[in-house]
């Protein structure tokens, strides 16, 4: 009963930040495409992120709904924001040698430090529920 209900919660918890984080880059395309061309990553790759980040965020969300799914939606969700979490501490702790954009809604007022913490979190919780819903 009690692992159940925490994967009820995990799983809102990741929901929510997927669509979130989705709806965000898709309101605004522009900007978020002129903020990804500021990454520390290629040109190209930076114009194929345009779409593919929302679209799999969306698609992380969508195999969390439902619990044939989920175990899918949880190795989805642990992989981006294991890519992520680096990624945000590599500016937070200044390993690139120019200074990325913190472009994401709420994350452009709270700093890459902090990002980086809320994304360790969101790392463990994926692992948490991938680990509940196999053995728990």
């Amino acid at each position: 009963m009690y692992t159940h209900l925490l994967i009820v919660i995990i799983n809102i918890m990741l929901i929510i930040l997927w669509v979130y984080a989705a709806v965000i880059k898709l309101t605004d395309v522009k900007k978020f495409r002129e903020s990804l061309i500021t990454q520390v990553i290629p040109r190209w790759m930076a114009k194929t992120l345009v779409w593919a980040l929302p679209l799999s965020e969306l698609l992380s969300a969508g195999l969390l709904l439902f619990a044939g799914t989920r175990l899918w939606g949880m190795y989805l969700s642990a992989l981006m924001m294991l890519v992520f979490t680096v990624y945000v501490g590599c500016a937070a702790y200044l390993v690139f040698t120019s200074y990325p954009c913190p472009c994401g809604g709420l994350f452009t007022r709270i700093g890459w430090k902090k990002h980086f913490k809320v994304n360790i979190f969101f790392t463990l919780l994926s692992l948490l529920g991938i680990l509940l819903i196999k053995f728990g």
